[in-house]
């Protein structure tokens, strides 16, 4: 808990910074140490600064520190990806800061369109870690995945179209990252494949009840008290059946949405290293090195996803 308290008062000092006018560089100087996590999220805070009026300094620092609080005990209690359990969380404080920062969802929908030399960019990155934290599961978030790879690789050749070698190596690094993310998420998928167990008692009885229950006693002319027929109770064997029919169905759509998403990534594997060969032919020799590495990333990756898709 205390490690966590720490990182709260270092993030509130680094959003006063900013503020103030300290730049994003000045107060990763200051934390070395936590530079990975700070960055994000003062990039995308100092990003909502620059494209919409800010909200009042005293309420900035408020709905920041609130915002962080909210994602690291969301990332604390959920994590079903361990390898992005609290770093997903502070991502998506920092997502949700620059929604709130941005003067409605008109930025947020111009930022979608953004590449990497717009101020907006920065934003259309968060926008999109908020889409992957909501996606409730597995499949969804590997679809996802593939959406966003693409995004990378029109990045990639608007930026080598520039002949910025050192931009691209860093979006070819989102891709990596993408692209690592997706193989895992469709992995995860598979592993929990085991259909759960039924518990609740089917709807329809079987047709085939026991002998004694299948026919109410008859009522005596006389005031009696009648006992009523007890229900039948499902046998095993049909408990057994209407479960086995629930896991077919189950799986079939499992099976259908994996098979879908195969065929979604081996159009992308595919596709995105030809568009990248293609600009290959095209940009000045001072990004082809760059280029390559994009290359070799993108057909790596896919082989990967499509390895653990099979």
């Amino acid at each position: 808990m205390k490690k966590s308290s720490d990182f709260e008062n270092i993030l509130d000092a680094c959003l006063e910074r900013l503020v103030k006018g300290e730049t994003v560089e000045q107060c990763l100087e200051s934390y070395p140490e936590l530079a990975v996590q700070l960055e994000p999220l003062l990039r995308t805070a100092q990003a909502a600064r620059e494209v919409s009026a800010i909200l009042p300094r005293a309420e900035f620092k408020a709905r920041a520190r609130y915002e962080f609080r909210s994602a690291l005990q969301a990332a604390t209690t959920k994590r079903r990806l361990p390898l992005f359990g609290l770093r997903r969380g502070w991502v998506m404080a920092l997502m949700i800061v620059s929604i709130l920062l941005v003067s409605g969802g008109g930025t947020a929908a111009a930022a979608s369109n953004s590449m990497p030399d717009s101020r907006l960019y920065p934003v259309k990155l968060a926008t999109e870690q908020v889409q992957l934290a909501l996606t409730p599961s597995d499949m969804g978030k590997a679809r996802l995945c593939t959406v966003l790879a693409d995004k990378r690789i029109a990045e990639i050749i608007y930026m080598a179209d520039k002949g910025d070698a050192q931009c691209v190596e860093v979006i070819t690094q989102r891709l990596d990252e993408r692209l690592t993310e997706l193989t895992m998420l469709v992995s995860a998928s598979e592993a929990g494949d085991t259909p759960q167990v039924l518990t609740e008692v089917p709807a329809e009885p079987p047709s085939e009840l026991p002998e004694e229950s299948t026919v109410a006693p008859p009522v005596p002319s006389e005031e009696v008290e009648t006992v009523p027929v007890p229900a039948p109770v499902p046998s095993d064997k049909a408990i057994d059946d209407s479960n086995k029919g629930d896991s077919n169905k189950d799986d079939h759509a499992k099976n259908n949405n994996r098979a879908k998403l195969r065929v979604a990534v081996a159009v992308y594997a595919a596709d995105h290293p030809a568009a990248l060969r293609a600009e290959l032919r095209r940009v000045p020799a001072s990004v082809r090195p760059a280029l390559r590495r994009a290359i070799s990333v993108s057909e790596a990756g896919y082989k990967k996803a499509l390895a653990a898709l099979d």
